[in-house]
């Protein structure tokens, strides 16, 4: 895999494990918007509104262009609870390693003409890394001992690319970002090792309706259908219908559309509300074609996730002439059903509590900072056909999973 080479180092920054919202959707890069817990499609400003809401870079200030640059960090824990022991695992209670995720992130916007504003961008809004800790997952292979049938799973995407808007009037602005996606998803454990990667390209459009009081802010992005080419390695003597060499699949990651309103509560403080739905049912099925063509493991390869509906709600108030502070509240469901869950995939119910605040350090100056913390809630997993190892349901995914993560996010702005 070539491509994987130059791609190294980048990727050692863009690994994220926090993936919070429904599946691998990660927090937006923006610290404003991990402070009001991505409440802020309708009132999203900087340069990196670009990644919420496009329209929103039209209030680039008149002669000047900007540019952002920040990182999301956190700490991810994940925990599991099995009653009985199950194929080679002992009962008891266990936890992934700890995860320390550290996604970069980049805009910059240039103001154009009175109605135009152009900018570009580079973020990671899809992604979810997972190591757990030896034997939690083994299986029984009688005379062969005992394998790992999970131990690293990552995903890894990056997207960059322009973007514009267009003041219609006074109140309408409308605007738009294309982006080429660079995903690479790796799977590692005692029976094979899988790498893959690919390329491929979509489009996000924003509308914004504003008067003194009152902003309607609307974004949507497309759905994307990559091709990743790889390789399978590492097989164990027990995976007899595995095949070394080259191995291609697609992932399949939703649309989706946020909507909002916000409120001028006083003359400083902005209430917004926000409705956020992913399009998951787009994703039905992660098919794995090895060199022969045969597929890895075919009755597993089915999905069945179910759209979800975010709510989420947020307060902008602008406290003092340099000092702005944020908070928020969100909920995420879960697309997962349990016949497809498993320890690499992100299939809890979420909760997440946020603030921030923004400090103008000159004019169109800006260190912006925030935190967020989003619970997963603990969900009973009974049956799932992922943890299938041929015809054989080893009950090795069975128990009590749960997870917390502390999110911190830093970012600078500065005109150029």
């Amino acid at each position: 895999m070539p491509s994987a080479r130059y791609f190294l180092p980048l990727l050692t920054l863009f690994c994220a494990s926090l993936a919070h919202a429904s599946g691998n959707v990660l927090p937006r890069a923006n610290s404003e918007s991990i402070g009001m817990a991505d409440a802020n499609v309708a009132i999203a400003s900087g340069p990196a509104a670009q990644f919420i809401n496009p329209a929103n870079i039209v209030d680039t200030p008149p002669g000047t262009g900007l540019w952002e640059a920040g990182a999301i960090l956190g700490q991810v824990d994940t925990l599991f609870s099995r009653s009985t022991a199950a194929s080679g695992a002992v009962a008891g209670d266990t936890a992934s390693r700890r995860g320390y995720p550290f996604i970069p992130y980049f805009a910059m916007t240039h103001r154009w003409s009175d109605r135009l504003v152009i900018g570009f961008s580079v973020d990671s809004p899809h992604g979810i890394s997972t190591e757990w800790k030896d034997h939690t997952w083994d299986i029984n292979l009688g005379a062969s001992g005992t394998a790992d049938m999970v131990k690293t799973s990552q995903l890894t995407v990056l997207r960059l690319g322009p973007s514009a808007a267009w003041r219609v009037d006074d109140r309408w602005s409308v605007g738009a970002r294309v982006f080429a996606q660079y995903v690479s998803a790796v799977d590692e454990n005692d029976i094979a090792t899988l790498r893959a990667d690919g390329t491929s390209a979509g489009m996000q459009l924003g509308v914004r309706y504003q008067t003194p009081d009152f902003v309607l802010g609307a974004a949507y992005t497309t759905p994307t259908n990559t091709k990743l080419n790889g390789e399978q390695t590492n097989i164990h003597a027990v995976g007899t219908s595995l095949v070394p060499g080259t191995a291609n699949t697609r992932m399949l990651l939703p649309g989706r559309l946020q909507t909002g309103i916000a409120l001028r509560l006083q003359p400083s403080l902005w209430w917004e509300v926000d409705l956020d739905w992913i399009g998951w049912s787009y994703n039905d099925e992660l098919r794995i074609y090895q060199a022969n063509g045969t597929v890895i493991s075919p009755t597993k390869a089915a999905r069945h996730y179910n759209d979800t509906l975010s709510v989420r709600t947020g307060l902008k108030w602008q406290k003092s002439q340099r000092l702005t502070l944020h908070a928020g509240l969100g909920y995420d469901p879960t697309p997962v059903p349990e016949r497809d869950a498993s320890p690499t995939t992100s299939f809890l119910r979420k909760t997440r509590l946020a603030f921030g605040g923004r400090y103008q350090l000159e004019r169109g100056t800006n260190i912006d900072f925030a935190y967020q913390f989003i619970y997963g809630h603990k969900r009973r997993i009974d049956a799932t056909d992922q943890d299938l190892f041929g015809s054989t349901d080893t009950h090795l995914f069975e128990g009590t999973y749960e997870s917390r993560a502390h999110v911190l996010s830093v970012s600078f702005t500065a005109g150029f």
